[in-house]
């Protein structure tokens, strides 16, 4: 099963209370939530199709209908995982025309992403009813006046015309603030705002609950929704993100939903594993390379105070046609309405790595750019480049340029006291080509656990620390001057890879194995990230901040 490509069937039963099969007095409505199924997926009730959904990793819903549901019901779920030069990521079949290699019809299948690309349904599924009438969507904006008010603005929207009643509570429970109607604003005094962590000595994570009770008239019961929150504003200049109008540098790593035994299946225990060694090591953000994390995920991080690149699954792209284009805004807005109300997520990336050396990827990716930015504007937009300055025609569309670069693994192989120089150089005309704030969203080295070499060589630990180092000394230089805004590192942990002979069964760049224990390079990069916490926390009095 490790290769198949095509359809896959998950089935199985349950039974419905009287409850939900109840016609008289206040019916409820039953809908099934799917935390991510992986690609295209349609779902059948008792033999009847109810819905489908296309594009993984981002959670969905239907209804399930009165006239099909029963006492006892079978659920079927069809997964196909064949990805096209249409879907984001894209995928090709090819068929050799060499019949004395491969047997007459063989298929090879191959995917633009260079991680293994584990399908089917990968996430929590619920059943959930709501009253007749029920609230539908939800969208939270927060500011911060001039005389040091929280704003929280609210639109509610719901299946029919309700009356909404809105109640804000601090994190002890006690009432805040409350207003009538299904959209407004809310004033809170003296907020605690949403820092991210390691802010010189700020409450990181601090989240409000947001309680909408609506009431549906007769012949539906009320419908209750509480929410998360956090009161912050994101912006940006030509050097740096800010927080709460505090400039905020970015360290951590890109990741991957990746585990053993249970793959990209989704684990609380790996995540709450995932999450205290994020803590330990000091980072405040991530990037959700390469798709959308699991909305488990992206609620810790709203309560820890990590920061968020949420990425759309647009990987290596080339060949950009408007089916193509289509595909992907639909896509990006879909998962940019998932996400929208999260105060961890500070930054949304349209894709990684795709192949922008063309005057046509540069039209693709700024009309890309104008769809995001239509529907929020509060966030910057951006991509990862792995192209170079002179050739890229799409970075000039995005707020911050982002860059992925491998000096003395890709390039100069083994040359590690090159590292210094070419960071700087090449990071210096990013900024001084598009004056904006620059990020390094990847670098770094494999490094087999447990192999050491002295002098240290390609593929050890301890070439994989000096890599690192040297890394760490252009960072310094950069970050002092005002070119860089961020360092991620690839990766935090070791994960899965297609079958390839240039990695030894997976990806080893991880500062952790994929058991989630560290190498050497784990320790040193923890030693820069508190040291790091601590500079910026000399920085705090210039900033005048609410509690």
């Amino acid at each position: 099963i490790r290769d198949h490509v095509g359809w896959a069937w998950y089935q199985r039963t349950f039974y419905a209370p009287d409850r939900w099969l109840q016609k008289e007095g206040n019916p409820v409505r039953v809908f099934i939530h799917f935390g991510g199924v992986h690609h295209l997926s349609i779902i059948y009730l008792n033999g009847v199709q109810v819905g489908e959904h296309e594009g993984g990793h981002l959670p969905f819903q239907l209804e399930l209908p009165r006239t099909v549901l029963n006492t006892f019901n079978i659920l079927t779920v069809v997964v196909n995982n064949t990805l096209t030069p249409h879907t984001i990521p894209q995928g090709y079949v090819t068929y050799p025309n060499n019949t004395k290699s491969y047997p007459g019809g063989y298929r090879l299948y191959q995917h633009q992403c260079d991680y293994y690309d584990y399908a089917g349904i990968n996430r929590p599924v619920m059943l959930f009813t709501t009253p007749a009438i029920y609230i539908t969507g939800v969208d939270v904006k927060t500011n911060i006046s001039t005389d040091y008010q929280g704003i929280v603005k609210y639109s509610v929207s719901t299946s029919a015309d309700a009356e909404c009643n809105i109640k804000l509570y601090n994190k002890e429970g006690a009432l805040v603030t409350f207003a009538d109607g299904c959209g407004g604003t809310l004033l809170v005094e003296n907020p605690h705002l949403w820092w991210p962590a390691f802010t010189c000595n700020k409450t990181a994570g601090y989240l409000y609950t947001l309680e909408i009770y609506l009431s549906g008239g007769s012949g539906s019961g009320p419908d209750v929704y509480r929410m998360p929150v956090g009161i912050r504003t994101v912006s940006w200049n030509n050097t740096s993100i800010l927080i709460n109008n505090r400039p905020i540098y970015l360290r951590g790593f890109g990741m991957h939903e990746d585990s053993d035994i249970r793959g990209r299946g989704f684990d609380f225990a790996v995540m709450t594993r995932d999450l205290n060694l994020i803590s330990w090591i000091g980072a405040n953000a991530i990037r959700t390379s390469h798709y959308p994390y699991a909305e488990e995920t992206l609620n810790e991080a709203d309560e820890k105070g990590i920061m968020v690149i949420v990425e759309a699954p647009a990987c290596s792209l080339k060949d950009f046609g408007d089916q193509l284009y289509q595909y992907h805004k639909a896509y990006l807005l879909e998962m940019m309405n998932v996400h929208k109300n999260r105060p961890s997520v500070i930054m949304w990336s349209l894709a990684n790595e795709p192949y922008t050396n063309t005057e046509k990827a540069g039209f693709y990716f700024g009309n890309l750019t104008k769809v995001a930015k239509s529907y929020d504007s509060s966030r910057p937009v951006t991509f990862v480049t792995s192209q170079n300055v002179a050739n890229d025609t799409a970075v000039r569309h995005m707020d911050m340029v982002c860059v992925n670069r491998y000096r003395a693994w890709y390039t100069d192989s083994g040359l590690t006291d090159l590292i210094e120089q070419q960071v700087m150089e090449e990071m210096r005309a990013w900024h001084d080509k598009y004056n904006r704030p620059v990020i390094v969203t990847e670098y770094g080295a494999g490094a087999i656990s447990g192999l050491h070499t002295l002098p240290e060589t390609m593929w050890s630990e301890d070439y994989q620390v000096v890599t690192h180092l040297e890394h760490f000394k252009a960072f310094d230089t950069l970050r002092q001057e005002g070119t860089i805004a961020g360092e991620l590192l690839w990766n935090f942990i070791d994960f899965n890879t297609p079958q390839e002979y240039i990695r030894p069964g997976r990806c080893v760049k991880g500062l952790f194995t994929r058991e989630r224990q560290p190498k050497h390079a784990a320790h040193t990069v923890r030693q820069r990230y508190l040291a790091l916490a601590n500079c910026s926390a000399e920085l705090c009095e210039p900033y005048l901040d609410i509690v």
